[in-house]
């Protein structure tokens, strides 16, 4: 479960009173057997089998107690959301209605767009005096979703959580986990033996941090795809080439801490020696035709300092552009290069961008060629404006290009005000997270600009 969600749940507990102090104790006792097996079910969705992680957790929880499900729940809410409901509701029932499990389901059926049971299981809840925090916010989605202005503002008012606890909540209810995704990915690539499945899960790998974790995913990856008939070929050779660096950086101590600076200096070693000798990215030598594995070896080598951005845009710029206007065509190459171009603030970006509305109808390249050129301190022209009211006909849930169209291009009263309204709903499941000069976390600026300025077309 995430930390947002997890905090929460012990906070609620009227821990003064000696029924609260002992309810504790016993989810406490449930929740260690399950933080026992944790590490080996992490081992199984990172070997891409849920299932198997799922029988570890079901064998140290009792079906028939209602704390030991609630806290299954809790456990699986991130990793297996299906599960984790299922469990939760479980548990209400064998708890008699018990509010503390009731706050859980808020959670799932605000997750679910179940949100008239959200709303109610909320109203419970705040009765409960289990409700604060972050939660008049999440209550604000469904309130927003049923169309219930007066509920959506009233419990904007009651929104005073501390700064990034909001962020994290959203992460924790509409994130995609690293770990989840991967085990998704992975586990339907070996049953389907689809590259697009592999491919997905090599994507998804650079969100590991470099490590043990991200090791042990990279091999069960390599693994997979060599047993794999027929073996997609342009992944698992460079893969199994790559093995020995796979396998060192799996053997780290933890994901977090790829340990010392020798430690350090000999993962980035062996990598580097590894790419040259295996003939990929550096020194010289191609970029795998494979996009998604491109795109692992380009994070490795910034990550671990074996070749700066810059030096591998000056390298492969023209490579992956002559891929992506080739009459084949291949988008995922365009969206590295884009990366890349990102990442270094080359200029070139925007001819990337035109290539990637023009041809591929992408809302994310769209979005970005108008970022740039509407910028805050910047006059737009009218060829700008024009561009925008293109790009909003042609792509009117793009997120990004709502918000600039909403900002810059003269919607009429109504349409501004359910614009507002559509992009606050968009944000809530997945929120543009922003920093600023005052917070280390990121906030949801967008978010929360989109319900202030509803609000105020609204007239409250």
């Amino acid at each position: 479960m995430g930390s947002a969600l997890i905090c929460c749940v012990f906070a609620s507990l009227p821990s003064s009173a000696a029924s609260g102090e002992k309810l504790m104790a016993e989810l406490t006792a449930s929740g260690r057997a399950l933080q026992d097996v944790q590490p080996k079910a992490t081992e199984d969705y990172l070997a891409g089998d849920a299932d198997r992680a799922l029988e570890r957790f079901l064998a140290v929880s009792d079906e028939n107690d209602w704390k030991s499900l609630f806290m299954l729940g809790n456990m699986l809410f991130t990793l297996q959301p299906e599960e984790s409901f299922r469990w939760h509701q479980r548990a209400y029932e064998l708890s008699r209605h018990d509010d503390l499990v009731l706050l859980e389901l808020a959670y799932d059926y605000t997750r679910r767009d179940e949100c008239s049971k959200a709303v109610s299981a909320w109203r419970k809840v705040d009765k409960a005096d289990l409700f604060g925090s972050y939660m008049p916010m999440l209550a604000t989605y469904c309130h927003l979703k049923l169309g219930d202005d007066a509920g959506a503002f009233a419990m904007m008012d009651r929104f005073k959580a501390r700064h990034g606890q909001l962020e994290g909540a959203l992460k924790d209810v509409w994130g995609e986990p690293v770990l989840r995704v991967h085990a998704d990915m992975l586990g339907r690539f070996k049953r389907s033996g689809s590259a697009a499945d592999l491919d997905a899960a090599l994507k998804n790998s650079v969100r590991f941090d470099v490590g043990r974790d991200r090791g042990r995913a990279l091999l069960a990856m390599a693994d997979a795809a060599t047993s794999a008939a027929p073996s997609p070929g342009d992944v698992a050779a460079p893969l199994q080439c790559l093995r020995p660096a796979l396998e060192m950086e799996a053997s780290l101590p933890t994901n977090a801490d790829s340990g010392s600076t020798a430690g350090k200096n000999a993962i980035r070693d062996l990598w580097k020696q590894r790419m040259d000798a295996c003939g990929l990215a550096i020194n010289g030598h191609a970029l795998p035709g494979n996009a998604a594995l491109a795109r692992v070896l380009v994070v490795t080598a910034i990550d671990l300092d074996i070749a700066s951005a810059q030096e591998l845009v000056l390298a492969h710029a023209s490579q992956l552009d002559e891929r992506a206007r080739s009459k084949d065509g291949d988008i995922a190459a365009l969206r590295l290069l884009a990366a890349m171009q990102a990442r270094t603030q080359d200029p070139a970006l925007q001819q990337t961008d035109e290539l990637g509305w023009s041809r591929y109808a992408s809302p994310e390249f769209a979005a970005s060629r108008l970022s740039g050129m509407f910028k805050p301190d910047a006059t737009p022209t009218p060829e700008n404006l024009a561009r925008l009211d293109q790009a909003h006909r042609q792509f009117p849930d793009e997120p990004n290009i709502l918000r600039l169209w909403l900002r810059y291009g003269r919607p009429s009263n109504e349409d501004a005000r359910e614009g507002w309204r559509r992009l606050a709903l968009m944000e809530f499941r997945k929120p543009s997270l922003q920093r600023d000069e005052m917070h280390f976390q990121p906030t949801a600026f967008t978010l929360y600009e989109a319900l202030r300025e509803y609000r105020e077309a609204s007239g409250r």
